[in-house]
């Protein structure tokens, strides 16, 4: 979970990217007035829209706001980009929502398109340079707190890396009180002793807050220096040695009163996100069986009689929520062939003499997914999830990737983090499987309603411009 820190990091960056827009927008009015172009009407009903945009974009943008500092220079400028792009669009969607909701014809669309266009290298802007500035301009502050590291001598040596990390970076770290009597021997920071010499030293030295390393001996000391700390004014951090034993980070949880650890953030255990992300399936997925399956029924089924006579429909077991098994349903693509007559295990593959003409054109644009819709109906599927694989394939993926079985903790998607950048399609490169099931697991543990309308978005340029591997 995010500190308080970042949180306010986070909503600082909210407030300046919602009032630069919010000034931007009656210096680009002004510029257009200049230029003598026809102007606007309703200018403030299209300033307060543009904003409501970016409320609701930077809600999705801006979660796990700390991670933002871990990232390499390339990693920043790519993460800011793709912010920017999500941002840009939601203004869009709202601005032209409004415009075509009031039919206001009086208004210059050339403008609010000039308005919308140049407020991305704003957004892109802001989105790298705020953060860098918030830890020059506010970070000192946390950074020069002076701090002591208490702890037996094994778990000093063990934090060496990111002690020597921390104190270039100009963390200032005065020292280490040990346990055990044994000096760790760390060159960036000096040892004092014994941690029954500390109240003597916080007494005479001004220390903002206290490190502790808990160990199997910590019953005889860690309420003593807890206590001292809390008499004397220091903040108390104590370090989560359990985190060494896993691979991917705890998560603090409460379960009927008590405190765990987990090893998986899951957002959709809340009934409500469920609730929210349900309504979002339905809303989609009931107007899009109504209105698209039916014409596309319609259409398939003619090619399908003139190349390749067979059953519209073609379905396959999958695995989904909790490893339990769910019938997909596509439209057929390839040649009919009975039932255990081939391997249903075989990929497509470029060239597959099994796909007909026309099963080539649904593929390549995703339409052979339409009936997936059915699924979501029905509760098998959500619209955004990790996409549902063969039980054999599922089963040889979870002997290869540890943890694999994480992205079976929500249902199933139509789409999904991977599919929507391009990773889709035959399993041949085993680094960009491991990219997929990495996506997974990063949107098992990061879900949020924003993300979903993001996945979303993106689909739909995959679907219109598909990757090579849409086959």
């Amino acid at each position: 979970m995010p500190n308080h820190r970042d949180k306010g990091y986070a909503t600082l960056h909210k407030l300046i990217l919602l009032s630069s827009l919010f000034v931007w927008f009656w210096i680009s009015l002004y510029l257009w007035d200049t230029l003598d172009y026809s102007l606007i009407n309703l200018p403030w009903n299209y300033a307060l829209v543009a904003i409501a945009g970016l409320t609701v974009a930077t809600f999705g943008s801006l979660q796990q706001y700390g991670l933002f500092f871990m990232k390499n220079g390339w990693g920043r400028v790519r993460e800011s980009l793709l912010k920017a792009n999500f941002q840009t669009a939601l203004i869009a969607f709202f601005v032209f929502a409004s415009y075509f909701a009031t039919k206001d014809n009086e208004t210059s669309r050339l403008f609010l398109v000039f308005y919308i266009s140049t407020s991305w290298p704003i957004l892109a802007s802001f989105n790298f340079a705020l953060p860098g500035l918030f830890k020059r301009v506010i970070g000192f502050q946390v950074i020069s707190r002076k701090s002591l590291i208490i702890g037996d001598s094994t778990s000093l040596v063990s934090l060496k890396t990111w002690i020597k990390k921390h104190t270039e970076q100009g963390f200032s770290f005065e020292g280490t009180f040990t346990t055990d009597l044994d000096d760790p021997k760390l060159s960036q920071v000096p040892w004092f002793g014994s941690f029954e010499k500390l109240e003597k030293y916080l007494s005479e030295t001004n220390i903002h807050q206290l490190i502790l390393l808990p160990n199997s001996d910590m019953d005889n000391w860690i309420r003593i220096v807890s206590d001292l700390g809390t008499k004397y004014g220091c903040r108390i951090l104590v370090y989560n040695n359990l985190s060494g034993y896993f691979d991917s980070r705890l998560v603090f949880v409460e379960e009927s009163g008590r405190q765990f650890f987990s090893l998986q953030n899951e957002p959709l255990e809340s009934p409500f996100n469920k609730m929210v992300k349900r309504s979002l399936d339905l809303l989609i997925c009931i107007p899009a069986l109504l209105a698209i399956l039916p014409p596309c029924m319609i259409l398939i089924k003619v090619f399908q009689m003139i190349q390749s006579p067979g059953p519209l429909f073609f379905t396959q077991d999958r695995v989904g929520i909790a490893g339990q098994s769910f019938t997909i349903w596509k439209f057929r693509s390839m040649s009919h062939a009975e039932k255990g007559t081939r391997d249903e295990a075989e990929q497509a593959h470029p060239g597959d003499e099994r796909i007909f003409g026309f099963g080539a054109f649904i593929r390549r644009f995703s339409i052979d997914e339409i009936p997936q819709f059915i699924n979501v109906l029905k509760g098998e599927m959500s619209l955004v999830g990790p996409r549902p694989y063969l039980a054999k394939h599922d089963f040889l993926f979870q002997q290869d990737y540890k943890a694999y079985r994480i992205r079976q903790f929500v249902k199933p998607g139509v789409t999904g983090p991977a599919q929507c950048r391009g990773l889709r399609g035959e399993f041949t490169d085993p680094d960009l499987l491991q990219k997929r099931i990495e996506l997974d697991f990063n949107y098992v543990g990061n879900w949020t309603i924003w993300l979903d309308c993001e996945i979303l978005l993106r689909t739909v340029v995959q679907v219109l411009f598909p990757p090579k591997s849409a086959y």
